[in-house]
């Protein structure tokens, strides 16, 4: 590429000499706020300039050919921003196709920091340049020594909330975070720059409480200029103390937020009871006891409202799969905190479950042989399906529901209220496990080893469309 087609001098011309060509824009020209002229890089912080927000002076190199009239050589543009020299700059791309709402193309083209003297400053801008297969317009500002700077986004875009803000930092420059040349100190801020606290106490670290405040504040003006949430970049001048904005974009990835009083469905503990799909007639006959037991378990534990248990299942399905509500068997952190601790409600449920909990405890291995005696009774007296009539049929599935409802509360109020098994202990797996063992000894095949062992029945998963497979 000869140096003629990038606009720039070549080094055998007098130095005083200048281009003749309108090749640059300062940040304070209303035509630098142009998309297609200055890129968006630049055009971002030529609007923040005309909105006062701290934005250091500069000028942009337009790309080669742009005509624009009344613009400023690149030598004189580059004496006055320099002090001829003596101040270092920063050459950084500014590409329209950059910085947008769709992409932040961050990192894909060159800059060029602390910049000194005419023939580096010339170097750079090539470098900038040929970093990109277009041609695109090059920023231009002073180089500021940074005590700490960083990256802040005005919301927060992985949980898709705007009344919080994403803050990293690091001691010098935010290049040192964004190049992956240093870790940053990570912290989640509300809009008045208060760190949230999320399990143990958030720590400011590098920044002061007064510099947080800044920090969110100017979040806050960027958010009114630019007309959305923006990812920033700062620092905090190691000489002055000033806070700087490098560079504003808008947030490119949002997570949605999801709407009020909405549901956290998940497989939770349902999934290694009913794993596959269901049929609708399952859906009935198991689903749904499964939900009235686990409220019952939860009602009578004091975990939950009756309110809030008669309105939400504890278990539904999402195309015919079985999920629990992971939020009301209080596998997923309230969202807000101190809502819940200021809320007596459940406190003052759980102090009046706590008797029923204590009587509970003591009475739930004496209750489940009960209930396991009641339920192989009724089992070993029933009359075979084909002989039943219509009615005698549809009071046995009655009965079978009841039944479910009673075993899933047992076994909910168990594995919550009791203490686990001791080495040693027998589970039902554990059992289900012997009884194969024992039935495969004997030659039983699955039908026979089933009728003589139900319990190993806890290995298959329940289906009305097909035969119970056991392992081998």
């Amino acid at each position: 590429m000869d140096i003629k087609d990038i606009g720039i001098d070549d080094d055998t011309r007098d130095p005083s000499r200048t281009t003749g060509q309108d090749l640059t824009l300062p940040l304070d020209d209303p035509r630098a706020g142009r998309v297609d002229l200055a890129g968006s890089k630049a055009a971002a912080l030529a609007r923040g300039t005309r909105a006062r927000l701290p934005v250091l002076p500069g000028f942009v190199v337009l790309p080669p050919g742009t005509a624009v009239g009344g613009g400023r050589d690149l030598r004189s543009a580059w004496r006055e921003l320099s002090g001829d020299g003596a101040r270092p700059l920063v050459v950084r791309s500014s590409s329209a196709a950059e910085d947008t709402e769709r992409s932040s193309m961050a990192g894909r083209f060159a800059s060029v920091l602390d910049v000194r003297g005419w023939a580096a400053f010339r170097d750079a801008l090539r470098t900038v340049r040929e970093s990109s297969d277009d041609a695109m317009a090059v920023l231009v500002q002073p180089m500021v020594r940074s005590r700490i700077g960083g990256v802040l986004f005005g919301a927060d875009p992985v949980a898709g909330r705007a009344d919080r803000m994403l803050l990293s930092a690091v001691r010098g420059g935010p290049d040192r975070l964004v190049g992956g040349e240093a870790a940053g100190t990570d912290l989640r801020l509300t809009r008045r720059g208060r760190p949230v606290r999320e399990g143990r106490a958030a720590r400011p670290g590098l920044l002061t409480t007064a510099e947080l405040r800044r920090l969110t504040a100017l979040a806050g003006r960027a958010r009114g200029v630019f007309g959305g949430a923006q990812d920033i970049e700062f620092g905090f001048d190691e000489l002055t103390g000033r806070l700087w904005l490098f560079q504003s974009r808008p947030i490119t990835a949002m997570a949605p937020r999801p709407p009020r009083g909405a549901r956290l469905l998940g497989p939770g503990p349902v999934a290694e009871t009913l794993p596959d799909p269901l049929l609708p007639l399952e859906e009935d006959l198991w689903v749904i006891p499964m939900a009235h037991g686990l409220a019952t378990a939860l009602d009578l534990a004091g975990a939950a409202g009756r309110r809030r248990l008669r309105a939400v299942p504890a278990v539904t399905t999402v195309g015919g799969r079985a999920v629990a509500d992971l939020r009301l068997l209080g596998l997923d952190p309230p969202r807000h905190r101190l809502l819940a601790l200021l809320n007596p409600l459940p406190g003052a449920r759980r102090v009046a479950a706590a008797w029923r909990v204590g009587r509970l405890r003591a009475a739930l291995p004496r209750l489940a042989v009960a209930l396991r005696a009641d339920v192989d009774r009724a089992l070993a007296e029933a009359t075979a399906p084909a002989r039943l009539t219509s009615a005698e049929l549809l009071a046995a599935l009655r009965w079978s529901r009841a039944v479910l409802v009673a075993l899933h509360a047992q076994e909910a109020l168990a594995g919550a209220l009791l203490p686990p098994a001791g080495p040693g202990s027998r589970t039902a797996a554990g059992a289900a496990l012997a009884a194969l063992r024992e039935g495969r000894a004997r030659g039983l095949d699955d039908a026979e080893l089933t009728a003589v062992h139900p319990e190993v029945l806890a290995l298959t998963t329940p289906s009305l469309d097909r035969p119970p497979r056991l392992p081998e």
